[in-house]
C-alpha cells in the first residue's frame, strides 16, 4: 500500500513539475494550459503568482481560512477564464483583480454569517488595538490600488507585490526600463496621495518598503497549493472537483460578476456606437441641408441685388437663409487629455486639457461612464468625454 501511495507522488509531480517552467514567461504557460491543459503550466502560475494572491486575500481578509477559499477561488477563476486574459503576459494584474474581487465577496459572506451569529448568540468579539501603520493601510491599500489606471496598476503589482525588478517588469511588460521606474515612481505617488485623503501620512517610498515587508511574511501553505493544481483539470473538465462548499459557491459567485461586467461593458460600448452613429447623421444631414445646389444659390443671390435695387432688406440679409453647418466629434479619455495638454503646453491636469480643448473650439457634449470591475477580462475601461466642434 505504502509503494502505491509513493507511486501516485511520483506521477503527480511528472505531471506538475515543468523543467523549463523557469525560463518561460507568463503567456507561454498560460498558452500551454490553455492549449493542452497541462497541469505543470498551471502549477507554474499558481508557484509563481500564489504569494502575491495570497497577500492580497489576507490583507483583506481577517479570518485565515476564508482567506484560504478567497485564494483557491481565485486560481478556479483562472482555470475557467484563462482565454480572456488578454494580452497574456498580465497574469499577474488579472490574477491581483480577480483575488481582489473574491476575497471582498468573501468579506460579504463572511459579515452576512457573523450577522446571523449573532441573531442566534449576542456576544460580541473582544476588539483587538492595532495602533501600527500597516493596520491602517492595509484595509485602503488594494481598495485605492484597484483604482489606479491599468498601466500604473501594474508596475506596482509586478514590482511591489511580486517583487520584481524593474528590469525584469520592463522584460514582461516589452517596455524601456525607464519607463517602467517613470511609471512606478508616479503610481506609487498617487497611491500616497489618495491614502493621504484618508488622514494616512505616507511617502511613496516608504509604501513600497512597507509592501515589500508585508510581502516577504506572506507564505500560502504548501496544502492549500497543492490541492487548488489538483482539482485544476477536473474544475475545468466541469468534473466534480474535490472544493469546499464555500470555494465553489465564492468561484461561481465571481464568474457572474465577470460575465455582468461583460455584458455591462458591451452594452456601453454599443451606447457609444448609437451616439456617434446619431451624431454621424446630424453631420450628413446637416451638411446635406447647408449643400444647395448651384442653382439655387444664384437665385438667393438674385433675390439679393433685386432687393438691394428696391431698397428692401432681403432673406439673406435678415439672416433667413439656410446655415451651412459641420460638425467633427471625437472621444478622449481622462489620460488621453492629459496627454494632450502636457505634448502641448508641459502642463498634466485634466482641467487644463479641458480647457485647452475648449479654446481650441471643442464642445463637451457627453460624458460616457467608466466600466470598473478588477475581475473584468476586458480591464478597466475609464470614462469617455465626447466633443464637438464646427468644421472650419
Amino acid at each position: 500500500m505504502a509503494t502505491n501511495q509513493v507511486s501516485e507522488v511520483i506521477q503527480y509531480l511528472r505531471r506538475t513539475l515543468l523543467p523549463d517552467a523557469a525560463e518561460m514567461t507568463d503567456g507561454q504557460l498560460l498558452s500551454r494550459f490553455i492549449d493542452g491543459r497541462d497541469e505543470g503550466a498551471f502549477a507554474a502560475l499558481v508557484k509563481r503568482h500564489g504569494p502575491m494572491v495570497w497577500g492580497v486575500c489576507r490583507r483583506l481578509l481577517a479570518n485565515h481560512h476564508d482567506a484560504e477559499d478567497a485564494f483557491q477561488a481565485t486560481f478556479l477563476v483562472l482555470v475557467r477564464k484563462a482565454a480572456t486574459v488578454l494580452p497574456r503576459e498580465m497574469v499577474a494584474n488579472w490574477l491581483y483583480g480577480v483575488a481582489c474581487t473574491t476575497a471582498h465577496r468573501a468579506n460579504v459572506a463572511a459579515a452576512k454569517a457573523r450577522r446571523r451569529e449573532r441573531q442566534l448568540v449576542e456576544m460580541p468579539e473582544p476588539a483587538v488595538a492595532e495602533p501600527d501603520l500597516w493596520a491602517d493601510l492595509r484595509p485602503l491599500l488594494d481598495q485605492e490600488l484597484t483604482r489606479l489606471p491599468d498601466h500604473y496598476r501594474v508596475v506596482v503589482v509586478l514590482c511591489d507585490l511580486e517583487v520584481k525588478t524593474r528590469r525584469e517588469a520592463a522584460r514582461q511588460l516589452g517596455l524601456p526600463e525607464g519607463t517602467v521606474a517613470s511609471r512606478l515612481a508616479r503610481a506609487r505617488t498617487l497611491l500616497a496621495k489618495r491614502l493621504a485623503g484618508y488622514g494616512l501620512g505616507v511617502s511613496g517610498g516608504a509604501l513600497a518598503a512597507l509592501l515589500s515587508q508585508e510581502v516577504a511574511s506572506a507564505r500560502v501553505t504548501t496544502s492549500v497549493v497543492s490541492s487548488t493544481i489538483k482539482v485544476a483539470n477536473p474544475f475545468a473538465a466541469g468534473q466534480a472537483a474535490a472544493v469546499s462548499v464555500k470555494v465553489a459557491a465564492l468561484t461561481e459567485g465571481v464568474l457572474k460578476i465577470m460575465l455582468l461586467s461583460k455584458l455591462k461593458h458591451a452594452a456601453v460600448a454599443l451606447l457609444l456606437v448609437c451616439f456617434l452613429m446619431v451624431g454621424a447623421g446630424a453631420v450628413i444631414s446637416r451638411t446635406s441641408a447647408g449643400e444647395q445646389p448651384e442653382k439655387g444659390e444664384a437665385v438667393e443671390r438674385n433675390e439679393k441685388d433685386k432687393a438691394d435695387k428696391e431698397g428692401v432688406p432681403s432673406a439673406l440679409d435678415k439672416g433667413e437663409a439656410k446655415i451651412k453647418t459641420r460638425w467633427e466629434y471625437k472621444a478622449l479619455s481622462p489620460d488621453e487629455i492629459k496627454a494632450l495638454e502636457f505634448k502641448r503646453r508641459g502642463t498634466d491636469t485634466a482641467e487644463g486639457g479641458l480647457n485647452m480643448l475648449g479654446d481650441e473650439g471643442w464642445e463637451l457634449v457627453a460624458i460616457e461612464p467608466p466600466v470598473r470591475g478588477p475581475a473584468s477580462p476586458f480591464g478597466d475601461r475609464p470614462a469617455l468625454y465626447v466633443f464637438k466642434r464646427q468644421k472650419k
